[in-house]
């Protein structure tokens, strides 16, 4: 039995939600593979990966959406040390055991701190953010933490919209995002039925949903897709309507998505942003922030190039 087909077979529910097998399908198909640690016939560690072929070779990379796909075990022991020698072990084992690749990339949740295996096979590290509210359960504590301009701005959603999650149209969900980044000259790197898809993997897993805000004419003034796990809500994506200004509908959607969520889930993750403004606007609901390790390695100098070029680009044009 491959890794893979004994990964489908693994117990899942414990799995975060970037992990598991109907969300790797969701967002890449059949290019997706894992591999796996095992003690005795227990699987105790697994990284799962998107892959793609190049003219360079075979590229490992995080698909589209998730913040973070990575290693994934969990370690008892008794002393510290004995903890990290079994951490060391098992990411060793892990690096060692990934294909042959021209260039990799992969974003860790930031659980995992200990990079130093990956570090000896010469990948390279980023440090990247995300802001996570780790408490929902207490609402009114939540609400506490918000900044003041958030809590004006949940103020002035709640008397101009209605929050609906039922009988979505796609078509105009995607239509929003895509007008709201072509307003800040950002592309979207997929098309319609690729969220259509995710979103309809996450309806049948019980796994997501997309909160709308709405005035009185049934005008959409934002939209914000949400999935879950057993333990943490992420913010996918969204945006709002750029013609309807500062509306307050994206903190009234926010708001109330928390309140529906805290009997689902224990937290909230925003995903993160490297973008200032963005960035900002995510710690102003008082959100604690969470550094994670970005890795990378190029083993092809084409590769290499290829992914400078890119980021030059992005950064040029601000397309990504």
């Amino acid at each position: 039995m491959s890794d893979k087909e004994t990964y489908l077979n693994f117990p899942i529910k414990h799995l975060p939600l970037f992990h598991q097998p109907f969300w790797l399908n969701a967002v890449a198909g059949e290019n997706w593979d894992v591999v796996i640690v095992k003690k005795e016939d227990e699987v105790i560690a697994t990284l799962p990966y998107g892959f793609k072929k190049s003219n360079t070779g075979i590229q490992l990379f995080t698909p589209l959406l998730p913040q973070f796909l990575g290693p994934y075990f969990l370690i008892e022991a008794a002393t510290p040390r004995e903890k990290l020698n079994r951490e060391t072990e098992i990411l060793r084992s892990l690096a060692e055991q990934l294909p042959k690749f021209s260039s990799a990339e992969m974003r860790w949740h930031f659980n995992y701190q200990n990079w130093l295996p990956f570090y000896w096979k010469k990948f390279k590290q980023t440090t990247r953010y995300t802001y996570v509210i780790n408490n929902l359960i207490d609402s009114q504590k939540v609400y506490d933490e918000f900044n003041e301009k958030i809590r004006r701005e949940i103020k002035k959603g709640e008397q101009q919209f209605k929050v609906r999650s039922e009988n979505l149209n796609l078509e105009n969900f995607f239509l929003l995002l895509k007008k709201n980044l072509e307003k800040k000259n950002y592309h979207l790197p997929f098309n319609e039925s690729f969220i259509r898809n995710l979103y309809e993997a996450c309806i049948v897993n019980d796994a997501g949903k997309i909160f709308v805000a709405e005035d009185a004419n049934g005008k959409i003034a934002a939209a914000i897709f949400v999935a879950w796990d057993s333990t943490t809500a992420y913010y996918i994506i969204g945006g709002k309507d750029p013609e309807m200004g500062n509306s307050g509908a994206m903190s009234f959607l926010f708001w109330n998505a928390f309140q529906q969520l805290r009997s689902k889930v224990s937290s909230f993750d925003f995903e993160g942003s490297m973008i200032e403004g963005v960035e900002s606007y995510f710690r102003s609901f008082g959100a604690v922030q969470h550094s994670f390790f970005q890795l990378s390695k190029y083993n092809s100098s084409l590769s290499f190039l290829q992914h400078e070029a890119k980021f030059v680009f992005n950064f040029l044009f601000r397309k990504s």
